[in-house]
């Protein structure tokens, strides 16, 4: 599994400026509902911030992964966006986050949930893969170059 497969160029977002969690949470709902992966963004919203409530989606490292499932949705989805400046994220670290990796999944395929958070978690542990997002220019040349490093990698 790739997650080039579930991420879409108008789902890469760079240099957004956004001031906190919540928001970060809204702008992802807000596109997924744009880019025709959702219909209802309060719905998703609402799953991201029970998601949320559980345990921070901040890993550490300057990442986040909120993620949820969505009965609207019938494939996995991924929403890439590079901040403009870090924010708090109640990380497990407690530094800030400035890569947002958002994950949607069918509420059907309860599988892809968790081979998907694998998958971007091994992806994150690879310094070429997080170079990729904070040097990208485009969208156009990060898609090509998580492309590369998906490829180059075994774990698909």
């Amino acid at each position: 599994m790739k997650i080039t497969d579930h991420l879409k160029k108008e789902n890469i977002f760079l240099n957004v400026t956004l001031d906190n969690k919540p928001d970060v949470l809204k702008y992802i709902s807000n596109a997924c509902a744009t880019n025709g992966i959702i219909n209802d963004p309060e719905l998703l919203y609402n799953g991201l911030i029970a998601r949320e409530e559980t345990m921070s989606t901040g890993v550490g490292g300057g990442i986040a992964f909120p993620h949820t499932t969505n009965p609207e949705t019938h494939n996995a989805s991924v929403i890439l966006i590079r901040l403009a400046k870090p924010i708090d994220f109640e990380s497990l670290d407690l530094q800030p986050v400035n890569i947002i990796i958002g994950l949607i999944f069918p509420a059907s395929d309860p599988g892809i949930h968790v081979r998907m958070l694998a998958r971007v978690s091994r992806l994150c542990q690879n310094p070429d893969f997080l170079d990729a997002i904070k040097q990208a220019e485009d969208t156009d040349q990060l898609i090509e170059q998580i492309s590369i490093i998906e490829n180059g990698t075994g774990f698909h």
